[in-house]
């Protein structure tokens, strides 16, 4: 398999693609990465589509998709683009198109791009399983031609574009029998729309990978782009983690799986998919891109790592990376235990500290301080965290940073230190490494943190000495504001070794660290690199970072902590208040750890993304919800005035019901 997927993942460095043309924006080329949204209103009602469309391109969005379910819709588009040109308007609209062809064939007159999603274009989900021969696939790509290439022909005509949008949640159910609910199955549908639209020589095609889970999403467009740089395709790449969720959770899932991606210079145009008013989604869309639409228009310098240094991971599927277990008190970092979080303490006063930790081992909650890192100035501070040290012992793991402390202060206090868990060496601020190693060979046993801001070659040097020591339990983390670059480095330097590693990022305020850890440290624990992580920010409440670095590592699906909600953002196909809904069910079931639900407003990607979830709540008509019990209806068009009552008794019924605390 072509493991390539991006031009280089040890520096950053944009793919090129075609331009597009949506209107009178282009993406892709040498265009900026757009972002875009999607009206949640009744297509049918035109002054409140109007004045979505209006809003949202007044907060930014460079493109508006709204959906299009019916004829009914369809024929009130006429009404939208005459008063949308009354009001000057000059944004791009998108028809979003599922299970009605003749729809799609009907709205490309009134539009600039059409999304079609090739799971259900041209077929209706029904979870059969069947065996299909060569043969009766074949007729089956050649029955599906003849319903997709009239939409085709008349885009080409028309000029407008296309977006052959595939959603992990609604793939056919016959890529589902020769493929599997897998991401090679996503690329395979896009692929088999995309070859019928070349048989006409029409590409104007953008593409999108979707899925509500951030692994499958990042795993299925890397494949794309590698199955595009074999076949010499370079369609522009739409971006987007679907069914998000909202608040922090929809943001740190949307910045992590896009990021990871755009960090790799794939990426085009963006929709950050929040269950909440759609004009939220543009800031923080802006907000992902900004970084990368300076880095897209700079010039970068060819370097020896990124010519030189090879592919070390299979990039296609999540595999945590194998390291030797080492001690941090009575934890343990690495082999199979869970990521590890390490909470940053920048100022020192005991008696808060003392209530925080007196606090944490009270607390019954999941999310709990698991080793405590302190940035001290003087051994005077040592000296106080010792003496809580003593009292607390085994539940309260220290981890210290003494890169202001001299060697010989070090050297003559060794059996002071030996006292605490782990010890972190910035190996920059000492001229003597092999001295600082000479000296490390004294603490038996104790965790010894190496943290790198050296260039390639300095760290591969010292790396090499490390391994020559007697130091038995080593962990290692970088300094740098590239972190999934340097982190790549480090663990291509690593991969014939065992050693921990430690992700690190430091932020000036809360919002920084969200975006900054969900796109670096979420890439690289995608990719199965990471033991631990720390997040250090300012000022910042150590109970704020908590919850950010454990809500990190359950979006990363590494650790569950809480419910996991899989809810989509409004649309007009929407058949309940979605935001009301989900705000209401997550305060009844936010308290069962390990519970995924999905809160759908239609059946679109209700039924697929249910296969990911344990429970299922999905708008089946006007007042009507169905109940899932994973991807099987089990309740049918239940009134919504009782529908949260009858998913608590569902999932009760199953078994994983508990009471709040």
């Amino acid at each position: 398999m072509n493991l390539k997927y991006c031009e280089s993942i040890y520096a950053y460095k944009s793919w090129k693609t075609r331009e597009v043309k949506v209107g009178g924006v282009g993406i892709g080329g040498n265009n900026p990465i757009r972002v875009q949204s999607m009206t949640t209103s009744d297509t049918r009602d035109t002054e409140a589509t109007v004045s979505q469309i209006i809003a949202l391109e007044n907060v930014g969005s460079e493109l508006v998709r709204i959906t299009v379910p019916s004829m009914g819709d369809a024929e009130n588009l006429p009404n939208i683009r005459n008063e949308l040109k009354r009001l000057g308007s000059k944004v791009p609209i998108v028809a979003d198109i599922h299970f009605t062809p003749s729809v799609a064939l009907y709205v490309v007159d009134y539009v600039e791009k059409v999304r079609v999603n090739p799971g259900n274009f041209a077929d209706k989900k029904k979870f059969a399983v069947l065996e299909y021969t060569d043969l009766e696939y074949q007729l089956e790509l050649e029955r599906i031609s003849e319903i997709f290439l009239p939409l085709v022909k008349r885009c080409k005509e028309l000029g407008v574009a296309m977006r052959i949008g595939t959603n992990h949640g609604s793939l056919s159910d016959r890529i589902m029998n020769r493929y599997g609910d897998t991401a090679l199955g996503m690329v395979e549908s896009a692929l088999e729309f995309i070859n019928i639209a070349r048989s006409e020589n029409y590409h104007d095609i953008i593409v999108s990978m979707k899925a509500s889970n951030p692994q499958v999403m990042v795993s299925a467009y890397r494949l794309l782009v590698s199955r595009f740089m074999e076949l010499g395709f370079d369609y522009p790449l739409h971006l987007g983690v679907t069914e998000a969720g909202d608040g922090k959770d929809g943001r740190i899932k949307s910045a992590m799986g896009i990021g990871s991606l755009l960090e790799d210079g794939l990426g085009d145009t963006i929709r950050v998919s929040l269950t909440e008013d759609s004009i939220y989604e543009i800031p923080v869309a802006k907000r992902i891109v900004e970084k990368y639409n300076k880095l897209r228009f700079a010039n970068h310098l060819e370097t020896k790592e990124t010519i030189t240094l090879a592919e070390f991971r299979d990039p296609f599927q999540t595999k945590r990376f194998y390291s030797s277990p080492v001690p941090i008190s009575v934890l343990r970092i690495g082999e199979n235990y869970p990521v590890r979080v390490e909470t940053s303490f920048s100022k020192f006063d005991l008696e808060k500290f003392k209530s925080i930790l007196e606090a944490n081992l009270s607390s019954k909650e999941s999310v709990k301080h698991e080793v405590f890192h302190f940035q001290i100035t003087d051994l005077d501070q040592a000296e106080a965290i010792y003496s809580l040290k003593k009292v607390y012992k085994e539940k309260f793991p220290v981890s210290l940073d003494i890169k202001r402390i001299s060697l010989q202060e070090i050297s003559l206090n060794i059996d002071f230190l030996k006292n605490f868990d782990k010890l972190k060496f910035s190996e920059s601020n000492y001229e003597n490494f092999n001295e600082l190693l000479e000296l490390l060979n004294e603490f038996k046993n104790l965790t010894i943190e190496f943290s790198f801001k050296s260039s390639f070659d300095t760290i591969s040097e010292r790396l090499q000495l490390i391994r020559e020591t007697n130091i038995s339990n080593c962990i290692f983390s970088i300094e740098n504001d590239d972190i999934i670059h340097s982190y790549r480095k480090l663990a291509f330097l690593l991969k014939d070794d065992s050693y921990p590693i430690l992700l690190t990022c430091k932020a000036e305020n809360l919002e920084e660290a969200l975006y900054t850890s969900s796109i670096g440290f979420g890439s690289l624990l995608l990719d199965g690199i990471g033991d631990m992580i720390r997040i250090e920010v300012g000022e910042s409440k150590p109970e704020e970072i908590l919850s950010l670095s454990f809500d990190l590592l359950q979006g990363a699906r590494l650790r569950t902590i809480k419910t996991e909600f899989i809810s989509c953002p409004s649309c007009g196909r929407t058949l309940f208040d979605l935001q009301d809904t989900t705000a209401r069910i997550k305060a009844k079931t936010g308290h069962l750890q390990g519970v995924k639900i999905a809160i759908m407003g239609c059946i679109v990607n209700g039924p697929g993304e249910m296969a990911d979830a344990d429970f299922g709540y999905v708008g089946a008509g006007p007042g009507k919800v169905h109940l899932y019990l994973g991807k099987n209806i089990v309740m049918k068009s239940i009134p919504s005035e009782i529908a949260d009552e009858k998913l608590v008794e569902l999932i009760k019924s199953e078994g994983k019901w508990v009471d709040k605390s």
